[in-house]
């Protein structure tokens, strides 16, 4: 039985879309008013079918799915025979040709039967790009790279297409894309990273091998000349003071024994550690404690045998605990030998700065203004490798860490810290000094000066050396304004932030004509408020700098044209002060407003990428590793996780796995005139977290409504650092506000 006909006529008034924003906002042309202004003819039969099959290429389609098979002989039928009963209507309707022929090539076309019509697909050029006719124009900055790509465009529009950025992120990937480096880095590919093949760029991270070695060499040529050297070295002053004065001045007040608990999580061990003491918290991990690692140490010495002989206990580490909350922290680049350093900077406590008058409490907010001169001392830690075959060492738990050098200073509170971390290559030179020189360090303090200090250890390795430091080698200060923040962009230019929101770049280079105060290079206003931080994408950018401000702002700048050359990322309501530069990433590692870490690429810093989540508001990020991608995110509960972003840049479904390095907790003493007690869990497993923002299934909500917790200060974790020498890249470093600095070799074996 034949089916009964259905009519295509439109069921009611066609839509129409408006693509012209003058006509939008009412605007005609002269040819479209005379369009309007004309009568408009009947619609007949052929017009209405005109319009269904317009229809048809956006709306749904009304036909029955099961009627496929007779779709096609049906519009056929339908057009002819609408063509033929095209008499008095069509007469007076004043077609054109085109719209006849439109209407009946449109109905001769078969129709799928589908409930939608598939969006047209897009065709691109070889490398990526949209292929546009020659008579269209098409323009857009960056096209997007969330679109159905191949994993060769993924990679071209999010590291470049210089085929030096895309052979550096495949060597990433082929030595740091496997499971076991999902969270720290293992041993094994940290060992076996130097003989996998880098493709000719991927050691250098995408810059020319020669042109590395040649900045290690040629680049610190000017320190060791005999003019420019001499009278750099020379501007430095500094006087040998007692340890018995040094210590009551420039040291935090001793408050006491810091009590900690520390141990499986089952059996905790309690210690009482007193200021400038070290703990091996690998004692609590014993399995007879009866035997404390001290005897068995000696045991081993008389008996002859190895660091090796001994059994490797579960966690072994150094606790430090240095008195007062650790403001700065950073291990010493630049080490190839067995001893390494580790920076640390703690001001001193607040009843003790009550001792000195400030003579600017009147001249505006303590944060846009010069401090009083409060002392302060840069604390230099020696820890030790124990030598092995292999290419990375572990920790040598024989070898208790010391107090090499303190440097003391009456500028202020040394708020920032940051050494030169261009490769330098070892000289004759060095030998000569008396003095063994480990590097040049960059500093911020309190009176708003900027200086730099080359620093020098004796070579009695058992001897603490205290400095009265009187002149640095250099040292500047903006007009009207307080330095903020500091990075290296060569080994002999400083980048600097200023509390006005400019960015002040200097030589540290001495010159004949020099004046008394230095003049920067560079003195632009990058933001209109206080600089949080601000880092520099060397080596593969050294030109381009990051900052970070109160306004919220994150900005990419580069210093050749600094008002063309800028990109900002999303603005956040709070500023976050944690910006890090991964050359192995290329990308910059911060932080949002709340609990997320991000990655801002270089060639797509107005987008980021989430990768990682803290069970708390982020307070410490690590300094990037030159020798692996893992992170260390640190939070103000206390926890400090690890996670390697790259599989989430090298694809973004990919699962994120994050892994909690300990976990600290702080409680106060009973008479508040102590250190207090702190507690340390361990023993986390990785897991796979959710970086969706999803307000319904957040932990935070209490209900339904958003709640932050407001931990004690001597809770957080301050800083964190990673170990800049290829020897001890496994090595990380924790900050705590309570003055515990904990030291433990991350590498999974």
């Amino acid at each position: 039985m034949p089916r009964p006909r259905r009519s295509n006529r439109a069921s009611g008034a066609r839509t129409k879309y408006i693509h012209d924003p003058f006509e939008a906002a009412g605007f005609l042309s002269d040819e479209e008013e005379t369009s309007a202004a004309a009568p408009q003819p009947k619609k007949g039969k052929g017009e209405a079918k005109q319009v269904a099959a317009d229809d048809s290429d956006d709306d749904f389609n009304m036909d029955d799915a099961n009627e496929d098979d007779d779709d096609d002989d049906y519009n056929d039928n339908d057009v002819e025979m609408a063509i033929e009963n095209e008499d008095e209507d069509e007469e007076e309707a004043d077609y054109d040709d085109a719209s006849v022929l439109e209407v009946d090539e449109g109905r001769r076309r078969k129709q799928p039967a589908t409930t939608a019509t598939p969006k047209p697909i897009k065709k691109r050029k070889p490398d990526g790009s949209l292929a546009v006719p020659g008579e269209e124009t098409h323009s857009r900055g960056s096209w997007n790279p969330l679109e159905h790509v191949g994993k060769g465009v993924h990679l071209r529009v999010t590291f470049g297409t210089d085929e030096r950025d895309i052979l550096s992120i495949i060597s990433a990937r082929d030595r740091w894309y496997r499971g076991g480096d999902s969270t720290f880095p293992t041993r094994s590919s940290l060992d076996k990273s130097h003989e996998m093949p880098d493709y000719g760029y991927g050691k250098s991270f995408g810059l020319d091998p020669e042109d590395v070695k040649r900045e290690s060499s040629r680049g610190w040529d000017w320190y060791y000349a005999e003019d420019v050297g001499q009278r750099f070295r020379k501007r430095q002053r500094v006087e040998k003071i007692d340890e018995r004065k040094a210590r009551p001045t420039y040291f935090p007040r001793p408050r006491g024994d810091h009590t900690i608990l520390i141990g499986p999580v089952d059996d905790q061990k309690v210690f009482s550690l007193a200021q400038h003491d070290v703990l091996d918290f690998g004692e609590a991990w014993e399995e007879d404690a009866s035997k404390p690692l001290k005897q068995e140490k000696q045991d081993g010495k008389r008996a002859g045998t190895k660091s090796e002989g001994r059994k490797k206990r579960k966690r072994e580490g150094w606790v430090l605990n240095i008195g007062s909350k650790v403001q700065c922290m950073a291990w010493v680049p630049n080490q190839t030998g067995l001893t390494q350093y580790l920076s640390v900077v703690a001001p001193i406590l607040p009843d003790q700065k009550e001792q000195y008058p400030d003579p600017y409490k009147d001249q505006g907010a303590p944060a846009f203004r010069p401090s009083a001169p409060y002392p302060s001392a840069l604390q230099i830690w020696a820890f030790k490798a124990e030598r092995a075959e292999s290419l990375t060492q572990t920790i040598d738990m024989t070898f208790t860490p010391r107090l090499r050098l303190a440097l003391c200073t009456d500028w202020g509170d040394l708020r920032r810290i940051a050494w030169c971390p261009m490769p330098r290559d070892p000289r004759e030179e060095d030998d000569y000094d008396a003095q063994k020189n480990i590097g040049l360090l960059a500093g911020i303090w309190s009176d708003g000066w900027v200086r730099v200090v080359d620093v020098k250890l004796g070579r009695d390795p058992n001897q603490t050396e205290f400095y009265k430091l009187h002149s640095p080698v250099f040292e500047a200060k903006p007009p009207s304004t307080v330095c903020t923040s500091v990075t290296w962009l060569s080994p002999s230019d400083i980048a600097v932030g200023c509390a006005n929101g400019f960015v002040a770049i200097w030589s540290i280079v001495p010159s004949k004509s020099s004046p008394a105060q230095p003049t920067p290079y560079f003195y632009h206003q990058l933001h209109s408020t206080w600089i949080l931080n601000l880092a520099s994408a060397y080596p593969t950018h050294p030109y381009i700098i990051s900052t970070t401000s109160m306004d919220g702002e994150t900005r990419l700048t580069s210093i050749i044209d600094h008002q063309k050359d800028t990109v900002s990322a999303n603005r956040m309501r709070v500023g976050t002060p944690h910006l890090s530069y991964s050359p192995i990433l290329h990308s910059f590692v911060s932080s949002d407003e709340n609990d997320f870490a991000r990655l801002l690429a270089v060639r797509r810093f107005f987008t980021s990428t989430a990768v990682a989540r803290l069970p708390s508001m982020i307070s410490a990020i690590s300094t990037c590793s030159f020798w692996h991608p893992s992170i260390l995110v640190g939070c103000t509960g206390g926890t400090v996780q690890a996670t390697n972003p790259l599989r989430r840049m090298m694809h973004a479904k990919e699962k994120q796995w994050q892994q909690t390095w300990f976990q600290h907790e702080w409680a106060r003493s009973p008479d508040d005139q102590g250190p207090g007690t702190s507690r340390f869990h361990d023993g986390y497993r990785a897991e796979h977290t959710s970086l969706v923002r999803n307000l319904a299934s957040d932990p935070k909500l209490v209900n339904g409504t958003a709640v932050i917790t407001v931990y004690d200060e001597e809770t957080h974790v301050t800083v964190l650092s990673w170990n800049p020498n290829q020897l001890c890249a496994g090595w990380a470093a924790a900050g705590m506000g309570c003055g515990l600095v904990r030291v433990e070799d991350l590498a999974l074996s």
